[in-house]
């Protein structure tokens, strides 16, 4: 059984701390391995664990984009999160899950693809190697998922000893224009290659309809159950100790859906 934590939109602080400890909870005390759907309670820029944020962004000038900046947890490049919905896997070896990158990836992907073909997305994967760009998104590489051509989720992945991090971030709403602005900045005029749920679909499915046929596929794929669950003793009380950030201080968004009912 997999542990399912549904949060609403989050501080960006917020969600990238949890999914931290998350990771450690698995690797350190034996937490569950567990899925996490969320959103940001603000337009937010995530960097890659080893990307530096170019000297273009200024305070002044993420302060006119009413743009935050974290830095995850995983790997790969800039992330625009804002019309998306970000989803955190955290497993490993004792979940029946091979210790390899390209395995782990290969695995969620196929389960992502089934998830989304259940809302009737039909796509396909990349086959580009990762660029060096500053977007994410301005490629479809081999862990991402692309529908005629253009990119609709992308992931990125770390290891902790045997228990694994992956962020995956899928397009709800379109994403092109705001993408534009930050790139611009870099002197980047480009058109990414990216797509939306609503732009192929013609209309947003409901967002509880689509976090449940992404479960249903990634059910079906790794051979498991997922529940309905909430942090652990030991996964508070690191969070609690990381930055200040309280547990308990938690916005009323951002409490998990079944919290919440």
């Amino acid at each position: 059984m997999w542990r399912l934590l549904d949060h609403g939109p989050c501080p960006p602080a917020w969600n990238m701390a949890v999914d931290e400890v998350l990771r450690r909870s698995h690797a350190e005390a034996g937490g569950p391995p567990t899925v996490r759907f969320y959103q940001w309670s603000r337009l937010t820029l995530s960097l890659g664990a080893g990307q530096s944020l170019p000297a273009a962004f200024t305070p002044s000038n993420l302060q006119a984009l009413d743009l935050e900046v974290v830095q995850r947890p995983t790997g790969g490049r800039a992330v625009l999160h804002g019309g998306d919905l970000t989803y955190a896997i955290v497993a490993g070896e004792r979940d029946g899950l091979t210790r390899s990158v390209t395995s782990v990836y290969r695995r969620l992907r196929r389960a992502l693809q089934r998830g989304l073909a259940n809302l009737g997305v039909a796509t396909s994967t990349g086959s580009e190697a990762p660029q060096h760009g500053f977007s994410c998104f301005a490629s479809v590489a081999t862990g991402d998922l692309a529908w005629q051509g253009k990119k609709l989720a992308g992931s990125a992945q770390s290891w902790q000893g045997q228990s694994f991090l992956q962020h995956g971030a899928i397009l709800l709403t379109p994403q092109q224009e705001l993408w534009q602005q930050i790139l611009r900045l870099l002197g980047e005029e480009m058109t990414l290659p990216i797509t939306s749920l609503q732009e192929i679909l013609g209309k947003l499915p409901p967002l509880v309809q689509i976090k449940e046929a992404l479960c249903q596929g990634w059910e079906e794929e790794l051979g498991m159950r997922v529940m309905a669950g909430d942090l652990t003793p030991w996964e508070r009380a690191a969070l609690a100790g990381k930055d200040g950030l309280d547990v308990d201080a938690r916005p009323p968004a951002c409490r998990p859906v079944h919290e919440a009912n």
